[in-house]
């Protein structure tokens, strides 16, 4: 896998781009295995005065016992011409499958953190988590609990330090 290592905060806009437009997944590896989600929230700034990516992760969905066991995770901006592979990330389960294998995509050791990223993105971010924190429901606004936590699965958002981000060659 050649990858093209570069600096913060190039790549970014394409990330929050592709991630709104349904075009990345998130991966996590730890002692519980490796698994990856689609992903169509993300957050990217400046936290501590250090680079952030924030991502939220459902306690229903396989990645979150995953992530809860490791201390990284991965951002990777998928090309257009693997939306399918993005889809079954989406709609399938790690419990019940290798998701990797089943969408035709190749997991890859990061460059940085222990989490797998995917050969085949166009870009990677790699995150050290920092910071998480279930969602308080209490806390959210009745408008956003109406239309995205109705079953009460509140997501956990973990703060990831980026410490690499790199391109295809």
């Amino acid at each position: 896998m050649a990858r093209n290592e570069i600096q913060f905060p190039e790549g970014i806009l394409e990330c929050i781009e592709a991630t709104r437009s349904g075009g990345s997944i998130v991966c996590a590896g730890s002692s519980e295995g490796v698994n990856g989600m689609a992903i169509g929230w993300i957050n990217i700034g400046s936290i501590w005065g250090r680079p952030i990516a924030t991502v939220l992760i459902r306690p229903s969905r396989h990645t979150f016992k995953v992530i809860e066991a490791g201390d990284s995770f991965t951002v990777n901006v998928m090309p257009t011409d693997l939306k399918a592979a993005v889809m079954l990330f989406g709609s399938k389960s790690g419990r019940d499958m290798d998701k990797f294998e089943a969408a035709g995509v190749t997991p890859a050791d990061g460059l940085a953190v222990k989490s797998p990223c995917i050969a085949e993105a166009d870009l990677v971010i790699e995150c050290r988590i920092a910071f998480k924190q279930p969602m308080d429901k209490d806390l959210i606004s009745a408008e956003f609990v109406q239309k995205a936590y109705a079953s009460g699965d509140y997501h956990t958002i973990y703060y990831g330090e980026i410490i690499s981000i790199h391109r295809k060659a």
